[in-house]
C-alpha cells in the first residue's frame, strides 16, 4: 500500500475501538470461498463505522496449512487509500521480524511459525516502514476460528442479535 499520509497513534486508536456494525449476513460475508487459481481461500467485507468511516475485513487462509492466515482490518478513506490498522495472522512459516526492535538488540525481536497480531503505529510509519511492521506473539487464539472471534470482539465491532428458532426439530424454522 502507498503512504499518502501517517497515521498518528490516537488516531489508530481511535478507528480501532470505533464502533462498526456487521450486516445482518456477516456468517455468509465472511464465509471463506476458494481463490482463483490459489491454494487460499479468501473473503473481504466492507463496514462501515459509527463515525462515518469505512473499513474492510479481509480474510486469508491457506487450504495447505489452517494455521496459516490472515484477518485485517483496513480503513479507506475518503479518498480511496487503504491503511491497514491490524492484522491477526496464524502460524505461517516465515520469520517475522520487527525491524525497529531488532536494531536496539532486542532479543525478542524475531520470531517464527507463533499466532501474532501485526498493529499499526505511528513511529514504524515515520521511519518509513509499514504501517502495520510491528507484531506481537499472542495466546489470545489458537485457530482461525478463535482469532476472528478475537479480531472482532478488540476492534469494535457489533455482532447483530442473531434470529434463531424457537424450537429444533419438525416445526422448528432452522
Amino acid at each position: 500500500m502507498r503512504r499518502v499520509r501517517i497515521l498518528e497513534d490516537s488516531e489508530i486508536n481511535a478507528l480501532l475501538t470505533e464502533r462498526k456494525t456487521l450486516p445482518d449476513n456477516w456468517r455468509t460475508r465472511l464465509k471463506l470461498l476458494p481463490k482463483t487459481d490459489s491454494k487460499h481461500l479468501q473473503r473481504d467485507c466492507e463496514v462501515s463505522g459509527a463515525n462515518g468511516n469505512t473499513f474492510r475485513i479481509v480474510l486469508r487462509q491457506s487450504t495447505l496449512n489452517v494455521l496459516d492466515f490472515s484477518i485485517i482490518l483496513t480503513l479507506k478513506d475518503k479518498d480511496g487509500n487503504e491503511f491497514r490498522l491490524c492484522r491477526y495472522n496464524g502460524k505461517h512459516p516465515s520469520e517475522h521480524t520487527n525491524r525497529l526492535e531488532k536494531s536496539t538488540g532486542d532479543e525478542n525481536a524475531r520470531f517464527r511459525n507463533l499466532f501474532h497480531i501485526h498493529m499499526a503505529t505511528e513511529r514504524y510509519q515515520r521511519q518509513g516502514f509499514e504501517i502495520d511492521g510491528f507484531a506481537e506473539v499472542t495466546k489470545t487464539y489458537s485457530s482461525f476460528d478463535t482469532a476472528l472471534e478475537e479480531f472482532l470482539r478488540a476492534n469494535g465491532f457489533m455482532i447483530p442479535e442473531e434470529h434463531l428458532p424457537l424450537f429444533d426439530g419438525p416445526g422448528g424454522s432452522k
